[in-house]
Parts: structure tokens; sequence; C-alpha cells
């Protein structure tokens, strides 16, 4: 039998114990005492009075308005000001300002407002709508105290959510209002009900704004709490017995926010999608000929197939992004995957985000095959693009199934929801995890997730697929697992793909042609093998693996170089790198370009540099040697394992590294570089 075991916590210490012990008496007590002094053998006697009736079913009728209205208008105002716009926090103050006013104030803004004498009161009283001293403004009174609970409650709720689950339904071809019912409201339901139960709860609490601006008109405005305050000097007992119903009442609704609304959500979907899976286990042999039907309808229409290059789009950007300092012209070959690469700030994900559609250019155009997505005149949204997007966060939908997760795009598109599942539930066959497809998406693993985030990218044909760094939040082993499918699910797919990467394995698995950014601009691009072998960049030059010296530059006839030192590292120069003395360049040359000695060497034209052995690394017949050379700068020599034993040097040795002029490139860098 296995244990459960409580987790451990720090104990609190000693005064903070007796003293939030303290409080909670202090809550409790007075609330014991009242309980104590009710006659419990006459209190369904007591509550059947007229009075006692009356003010029951007014208190039950316009809470119950007052919390419709509250949802009505509370959730668009929450939404609003979840997001980030100018004066936002203004409004937000705005907002909680009735939180902290006095009740009675509160009743005078409103009959202010509202009143026969104020102007509004006017036209609404010439219009024959009185609303002070009504029904109708017990239920505003109710309103203006409990709808700040409800929009503080769930604005907190909708920003603390994971990001980008919209704009990822977005991408996915979903209109805002289908965004809103079936990703935004599913994934904030605890908040929202915590923030309901917390307005119902001001509601049934409300007196002071009610007193003062409906009055006490018993059957008409005289709620519980104005009933209670009537009795307590003229029938102790009724005012004892309504305490205790509003008692009750609002401990059941207070209740209600400490409910963990996650997981009664998550058992009644898991019961939902058992009911699903069992009545389509029994209508498995009916429904087979039909979804087959739809599979080969929506293979001819191309959606959940690959297709082929005769019918994928070209994109082609040219524009800039001031604000980002990004200017630039590129072009992503049909059907073909195209990687983009640099350092952290270079643009790579300005420009997956302007093939998306979340971000406008400031002039300029993109344009995604034939059509024209964005310039001075027009911008298509997203949703419209055609445009997938798989990110190293996989923005899986975890209230919905896995199955569930890939079958969106198809919905939303119009598609039914049979024939929908059966693709999707091909497309998950298709990257190894159809055994999945019925499980929560929130029990994912990372290395699952980014599968589903791939298959469900695929499975509407887009136009466009963008791959921004898919695997880079994986392990090692998920990682690879990723990697070969989308070696596997893009060799041929005939799909336009734009791979944002760091991995320069995943470059050389995947694409085709590769784009080099750096600074906002595209400062190389060519077949991934030829860029790497001759890099013109020093993002390229890191990324082959080379050596890179930097500094500013010295000249001498046929040759350019970098101090290092008392010496100098030299390249053979072509003139066009030969610039002015003070400009700055990067040197690179291969490790295997490095050969070390005891003793100096004098050959020319070959730079001879003294250093001490830092680190050496074996793999195999070869050795990595790292040299830490004069003025902190360090390269990599690799030589085979014979040569290094002849040496006989360790770490810590000095030693003497040479390169040949004609084996060092030099590439002009700006100041980040």
């Amino acid at each position: 039998m296995t244990s459960r075991r409580t987790p451990a916590v720090s104990p609190l210490p000693v005064w903070a114990g007796g003293l939030g012990a303290l409080a909670l008496c202090f809550l409790l007590l007075p609330l014991a005492f009242m309980l104590g002094r009710v006659n419990w053998g006459t209190l369904g006697t007591t509550l059947a009075t007229p009075e006692a009736a009356a003010a029951l079913s007014l208190s039950l009728r316009t809470c119950a308005v007052a919390l419709g209205v509250d949802l009505l208008l509370g959730v668009p105002a929450a939404l609003i000001l979840s997001r980030s716009w100018r004066g936002v926090r203004a409004a937000r103050i705005l907002v909680a300002l009735p939180l902290s006013l006095p009740p009675v104030v509160a009743g005078i803004a409103l009959l202010s407002a509202f009143g026969r004498r104020s102007t509004l009161g006017a036209l609404l009283s010439g219009a024959d709508l009185d609303i002070a001293f009504t029904t109708t403004a017990v239920v505003i009174a109710q309103v203006f105290v409990s709808l700040p609970f409800l929009i503080v409650t769930l604005e907190s709720a909708l920003r603390a959510r994971e990001r980008g689950l919209d704009e990822m339904a977005s991408s996915l071809g979903a209109s805002p209002s289908r965004v809103f019912w079936q990703i935004t409201l599913p994934t904030v339901l605890p908040g929202l009900g915590r923030g309901a139960a917390l307005a119902l709860a001001r509601c049934l609490g409300e007196f002071g704004a009610t007193l003062t601006f409906a009055g006490s008109m018993q059957g008409v405005t005289r709620t519980m709490p104005l009933q209670i305050y009537l009795a307590r000097e003229s029938d102790a007992d009724l005012a004892l017995a309504l305490g205790v119903v509003l008692l009750g009442v609002a401990a059941l609704v207070v209740a209600l926010t400490e409910t963990p609304w996650g997981s009664v959500a998550s058992l009644v979907r898991s019961r939902l999608s058992s009911t699903r899976s069992g009545c389509g286990s029994a209508s498995g042999i009916a429904s087979g000929a039909r979804a087959d039907g739809s599979l080969a309808a929506h293979r001819e229409s191309g959606i959940g197939d690959s297709g082929d290059d005769a019918s994928a789009a070209a994109v082609r950007v040219a524009g800039t992004v001031s604000e980002r300092g990004w200017d630039v012209d590129a072009r992503l070959s049909p059907g073909l995957v195209t990687a983009v690469v640099g350092h952290n700030g270079a643009g790579k994900s300005t420009l997956a985000q302007v093939v998306a559609g979340t971000l406008r250019l400031d002039s300029g155009r993109a344009q995604i095959g034939e059509r024209l997505v964005d310039d001075a005149a027009t911008f298509v949204p997203a949703r419209r693009r055609g445009v997938a997007m798989v990110s190293q966060a996989p923005r899986i939908f975890t209230h919905m199934s896995v199955l569930s997760n890939v079958a969106f795009p198809l919905r939303v598109r119009g598609v039914g929801r049979a024939e929908a599942r059966a693709v999707a539930l091909e497309q998950l066959r298709a990257v190894g995890i159809a055994d999945l497809a019925h499980r929560r998406a929130s029990d994912l693993s990372g290395g699952q997730a980014a599968r589903v985030a791939i298959a469900r990218a695929l499975v509407f044909r887009p136009d466009v697929l963008i791959l921004d760094e898919p695997t880079a939040a994986l392990d090692v082993e998920a990682t690879a697992q990723v990697s070969a499918v989308l070696r596997e699910r893009l060799t041929g797919a005939g799909i336009t793909t734009l791979l944002v990467s760091h991995d320069i394995a995943e470059v050389l698995a995947l694409a085709s042609h590769m784009i080099v950014m750096g600074e906002g601009s595209i400062v190389e691009e060519g077949e991934p093998a030829r860029v790497l072998a001759s890099p013109t960049s020093v993002f390229a030059a890191r990324l082959a693996g080379l050596n890179i010296v930097t500094g500013s530059a010295v000249a001498r006839p046929g040759l350019v170089g970098v101090r290092v030192g008392e010496g100098t590292l030299w390249a053979a120069s072509d003139g066009a790198t030969s610039g002015e003395e003070s400009a700055r360049i990067a040197l690179t040359f291969p490790p295997e370009a490095v050969a070390l000695s005891r003793e100096e060497p004098h050959a020319s034209p070959r730079s001879v540099l003294p250093g001490v052995v830092a680190g050496i690394d074996v793999d195999g017949s070869l050795v990595s040697v790292r040299v830490a050379l004069a003025g902190g700068v360090s390269v990599t020599a690799r030589v085979t394992a014979s040569a290094w034993a002849d040496l006989g040097l360790g770490v810590g040795d000095s030693l003497w590294a040479s390169v040949k002029a004609t084996q060092v490139r030099a590439i002009p860098v700006a100041a980040r570089a």
C-alpha cells in the first residue's frame, strides 16, 4: 500500500501563528455568538412572515439580475483592461474606485446621475423612465458596487494566463469571436467563477447605496440587509433569523470562490471526452465510410495533404520597421525551407512576425504568392493569411484534448466535426502520437506538445509554415525526435517554410537556403553548406565553428591584420577588406589551419604568436587544443593524436601557434558584431 505524504513546508514563526489564530478568532467569534442567540425552534415561523418573505424574494431576484448585468458588462471590460494600451493604468484605477467608496457616497453618486433632478434623470423622466426609488434602482446600486469585483478578478486571471494562446488561435484561422468563446473564456473559467461569486456576495450584502438611491419600500426596494436594519429595533428575532439566512447564503457564495474550478472543469471535460470516445467506438463501422470519403475530399482540396511545390506560394518581403531599425528585402522560394539565422536582436523574429501578420510594415510591401498582404493601403490579418506557426513554446490549448487541438484549424474553416477529427487523427499518426489523441493537452511532455503543434500547423495545408526555433526549449532526446518528425513531414511536402534557428545541424538537415541577418538587415545568404564553407559574416563563421579574432585593422601591402598582444594575426588581402587602419574587422580561420610547435617557426607569410595550452579535448584520432594568446584572445587548433603526442605538451605549457595568411579570411564587421 502506497502512503501519501504531505509536502514539507517551512515552519511558521510562533508569533505569526499566534497572531493569525487571534485574527481568525476575531472574525469567527461574532458570527458564533450571533448563531447562539437565534431561536432555532421558531426560525421557520419567523421567516414565513410577509416582511421576511418579501425581502428574501426581492434580494434573490435583484441579485440574479445584477449578476447577469455584471457578466454582460464585466467580461468585455476585463478583456479591454487586460490589454496594453495608452491610459490602461488610469482606466484600471477608475474601475477599482467604487471598491474604496463608502456605500452612502456611492448612493449619492447614483442619485446625482439618475435622480429626477439630474440632467440624465430629467431626460429619462421625460421618456417615462423613472429610476430612483424603484426596483431598477436596487439593481443599479448592486451592479455599481459589485461590478468592480468581477472586472478586477477576471482581468487578473486574463493577465496571468499563458501568453500567445489567442494569437496562435488567430493565426490558425479563428475569428476574434471564436477565439474568445473557444480559447480565451475556457482558459479563465476559474477566475470568472471567483469573480462572479465575489460580485454576487457583494450584491447580497449591499445596504448603503441601496438605501440612499432606492429607499426602503417593502416589496419594491427593501432587500434583506434593509429589512434586517429595520427589524433590529422592533423585532430582534426577525433580524436574527434574516441575518442567519443571509449568512448562510453568503457563506455558500463565498465558498464558491474557493472551489477548485480548474479541477471541476477538467473532470467535466474528461467525462465528455470519454463519452465521445465511447460513442466513436460504438459507431466506428457506421462512420468509417463517411470519414474515408471526407478524407478523400480534403485531399482533393489540399487540407491534410502535403501536396507538391507546383501550388506552393513564394514569399517576398521588402520593407522597413522603423522602431526596430529593420530594413529587409527577403525572398522565400516556393515549396522549400529557408532558414534565417543571426544573433539575438538581428531581426529574425521580426521577419517571422511580418510574414505571419502579427507585425505591420512601416513602409514597403509583403506578398504571399500572388496575394498582396501588407503595404501602405492593405493589411491582411493573421487569420486570413494561411500562415501556420510552430514556436519554441508550442502554445497548445490545454483545455482541449490533443485531437481537438489538431482539429481546431479545420473546425474554424467550416469542416464538420467528424471529418475534422478524422483528418486530425491522420496527422497525429504521421507525427507518431496517435495513441495520445484523447489525452488532455496539459498532460503532455515538451516533446509530445511540440509534435502536436507540428500536426496542428500542417493539418490545414498552410500556404506558409513558420518554424520559430521549434526545438529550442526541448531536451536532447526530445529535440532529436521532433527534428526527425520535421524532416519526415517537410521532405517533399512542397510547403514554403521559414525556419528561424540557432541550431546549425537543424539548418543543414532541413533548409535549402539560408539567410544570415545582422542589425536588422540581411548580411549574407545562399545554400547553407556553401555559406558555412566560406562565410562572409561573423555569425555564419561562428555557426561553422571557425576561430574568430576581432579588432581594429592594421595593413601592409597584400595583408590586413589584427593586433594580438605584441604580434599580429594576418590575412591575405583582396583589397576589399583592407580599408582604413581604424576599421573593425574579424579574422576567421578553421581550427585545422592552426599549426602548433614548441619552438618559434620562421615562415612567411605566416602569423606566429606565442600562447599557453588552456584546454584539451580528445575526440577519437583528433585532439582539439584551446590556446590562450596575448590580450585575452583564444583560438582552437585541431591536430592528430599522434602529432599532439609528439609535441609532449600539457595544460599550462607554453607553445607557438602559427596560421598561414592565405587560410585566414577578413570580414568587415559592425560595432556590435
